[in-house]
């Protein structure tokens, strides 16, 4: 099994030592900023984080982090140099030979230990099975060892579970979204409701824990179930439980008097908006603005719908999701204070999506009547790893719920990249693209309006309709030529692009978008949306026909 290590601090004397030897421990990537280093390491790019000098900024959570992430931290560092004691840590006297070799027995021991996944602990070779250990004292926040994760160390104290870790104090472990099937009954009770209940494990080891006033099971078994059926009728009697009236759904509608759950505290109610326009009970759209490769005017028509839908009353997200050429920071006179996709990917690869943050991160851009927030893309196109698809998947769904409108800003390429050598899952250039194409409600797909870019945007047609699987079935795929002008196809150059469209495609062109440079060249200058400047303009009328019927709400409802 290959070993990618990303390579932090190196004067280029290690990196080539490593590369000459040729064996499992290979580069991935070689990176003198740790910040840097630390996001692409929980891309998955890499199974080590191998620090040549020591970092300032290590610390302890960092190292937690990383091997959530299934990610060793190993530092080059003398014994009287403290380093957190999960760390790794190697002689900087020590040979090529033994760094590997350390590399490797750490590598290896970690995953010669058997993954806990959905509620069954994890066992060591030859460690014999969990008993029932009752703990009073221990609460069920999140859950206990094991669970949605792994239990996993790296030849260090802490094993991990999950998004959370056991620090070795006997009785304490904590792992993530589940709990531990070794715990008895009796650490049910710290949970809400008398149930300790774990997002994604079932605990085979206890009984289900009935809702508050539920008939109580005619038998407690405390041992492991001996068959799938009495693992699945102890998950049917936890769901219902849940179902509407129930106790527990009594229970809650005499708490909230109205039969809704409990709010997030931190959620604010603003009793005059509409029901969907409260926190957290949004359910808006997702609009991806694509293209053909070139310059057909991407960004320019994202920038611009969200400005036309915020000035509408929508609660809009724009993001840059280019992992070529990231430009709407610059389109919009926007200073590059770093990647806020980049830091909210990383925050749902770890499952710690969270509104104070993000509303932290996203920069708010004002208009002449209206806002709207926009959620920067990387800041260097190296920096693709850190967008990966299941996490950009999941802020995508995520942001959804809490906003009306979110306008993704994409690259043109959508080849499916090989599969990297790596023995994990591998980072896709594409992944941003093909993910915001797949969970989009409206795709519109841009070409110029010359000889060149309309066969480019022909040929693109033509590709989709080849490729089924880039969209769900009910995505509305619209084709717009952008920047028409007599300049480039003469006289009525709508007709001729229309006339040309239609004798090679079948799908109708959806609109041809009129073009005037000194408007334009006005508007990058300065930062501005159109609306701002030229609201009868009749590029406007074309961004209005991109939103329709995309509004969660009606403007102005």
């Amino acid at each position: 099994m290959n070993i990618p290590v990303i390579l932090y601090g190196d004067d280029g004397s290690l990196l080539n030592r490593i590369e000459s030897q040729r064996g499992r421990v290979s580069v991935a990537r070689t990176v003198q900023d740790f910040s840097e280093a630390v996001g692409m390491a929980h891309t998955g790019i890499a199974r080590v984080l191998l620090c040549a000098q020591v970092p300032a900024e290590i610390s302890a959570s960092t190292v937690d982090a990383l091997a959530a992430s299934e990610v060793l931290l190993a530092v080059i560092a003398p014994d009287n140099l403290h380093l957190p004691t999960q760390a790794h840590r190697i002689r900087p006297e020590a040979a090529l030979d033994e760094i590997l070799g350390s590399l490797e027995q750490a590598v290896d021991a970690a995953l010669a230990r058997p993954n806990a996944g959905y509620g069954v602990p994890a066992q060591t070779p030859n460690q014999a099975p969990a008993q029932a250990v009752h703990q009073p004292e221990a609460h069920a926040a999140y859950g206990q060892d094991a669970g949605y994760g792994y239990d996993a160390g790296y030849g260090y104290d802490s094993a991990y579970g999950g998004y959370g870790y056991d620090n070795g104090a006997a009785g304490h472990g904590a792992g993530g979204y589940g709990y531990d099937p070794a715990a008895g009954a009796a650490i049910n009770a710290g949970a809400p409701y008398g149930a300790d209940y774990g997002s994604y494990g079932i605990d085979p080891a206890a009984p289900a824990a009935p809702a508050p006033g539920a008939p109580e099971p005619a038998e407690a078994s405390s041992t492991a179930p001996s068959n799938e059926e009495s693992v699945l009728s102890q998950a049917a009697a936890i769901v219902d439980s849940f179902a509407p009236g129930s106790d527990y759904a009594l229970h809650v509608q005499n708490e909230n008097n109205d039969g809704t759950l409990p709010q997030h505290p931190d959620i604010n109610q603003d009793p005059a908006a509409p029901s969907r326009y409260q926190p957290g009970h949004r359910l808006g759209t997702i609009v991806t603005v694509w293209g053909t490769h070139g310059a057909p005017g991407r960004s320019t028509i994202a920038f611009n719908l969200a400005a036309l839908a915020a000035q509408q009353g929508q609660q809009v997200c724009l993001i840059d999701a280019d992992t070529y050429a990231p430009s709407l920071d610059a389109l919009m006179a926007l200073e590059d204070t770093g990647s806020g996709l980049a830091i909210l990917c990383s925050d749902a690869d770890r499952a710690q999506l969270d509104e104070k943050k993000a509303g932290a991160i996203m920069e708010r851009v004002p208009l002449k009547n209206g806002t709207f927030d926009f959620l920067s893309g990387i800041t260097s196109s190296s920096r693709w790893p850190e967008v990966r698809a299941r996490a950009f998947a999941e802020v995508l769904e995520w942001l959804k719920h809490r906003y009306d409108l979110v306008i993704c800003d994409v690259a043109a390429p959508i080849e499916v990249d090989e599969e990297l050598t790596f023995d994990g899952p591998a980072p896709r250039r594409n992944a941003a693209t093909l993910t915001a194409l797949a969970c989009a409600d409206r795709v519109i797909t841009l070409g110029e309006a010359d000889v060149i870019g309309l066969p480019r945007l022909i040929n693109l047609a033509r590709e989709v309709q080849s490729r089924p699987d880039l969209f769900a079935p009910e995505t509305d795929v619209q084709y717009w030529l952008n920047r028409s002008r007599r300049e480039a196809a003469g006289f009525n150059p709508e007709a001729k692009m229309r006339d040309n469209w239609a004798r090679y495609l079948s799908v109708p062109l959806t609109g041809v978008i009129p073009y005037e440079r000194k408007v334009m060249d006005r508007l990058r200058r300065n930062g501005e949306a159109l609306l701002e400047v030229a609201p009868r303009h009749a590029v406007v009328q074309s961004l209005e026909a991109m939103l329709e019927g995309m509004y969660a709400v009606r403007a102005g409802a």
